[in-house]
């Protein structure tokens, strides 16, 4: 399931392994569910750019994105999606020394589709940070 939220929404205080890039930065900062991490405030300078985070315990991803000047925030739960209805996608690291691909869960949903019949078609839902593969 996906939900729009603000920076607020997002629980420090769980272990996340992902990362955050700093507007000031010349690459992300790394959690490799190591240390806490450190969000902004609204109209902070510097700000968060993107972020990916994935909280293994509660199988939860948040995607920060900062566009035009506004944060668009999701939250992508995984812990009830079908393992048949998810496609796993590697993609290579953009200056993250020491990982070596970014790991993502494509969720797909069953709709109707009138133009097939009435049969059933699986069309995608979400795509989610999942971690890193080391």
């Amino acid at each position: 399931m996906k939900t729009e939220l603000t920076l607020t929404d997002i629980p420090i205080e769980n272990a996340y392994e992902g990362y955050l890039w700093w507007s000031d930065q010349p690459k992300p900062e790394v959690y490799l569910n190591d240390k806490p991490i450190r969000l902004p405030e609204e109209g902070d300078n510097p700000f968060v750019i993107e972020g990916n985070l994935w909280c293994k315990d509660s199988e939860t991803s948040y995607l920060i994105r900062f566009v035009d000047g506004k944060y668009m925030i999701y939250k992508f739960e995984m812990k009830d999606v079908a393992p048949q209805l998810v496609t796993v996608h590697k993609y290579l690291p953009n200056r993250i020394n020491g990982i070596e691909k970014l790991v993502f869960k494509e969720v797909w949903r069953e709709q109707a589709a009138p133009s097939c019949m009435g049969f059933n078609v699986l069309k995608p839902a979400f795509i989610a940070f999942v971690g890193f593969k080391k």
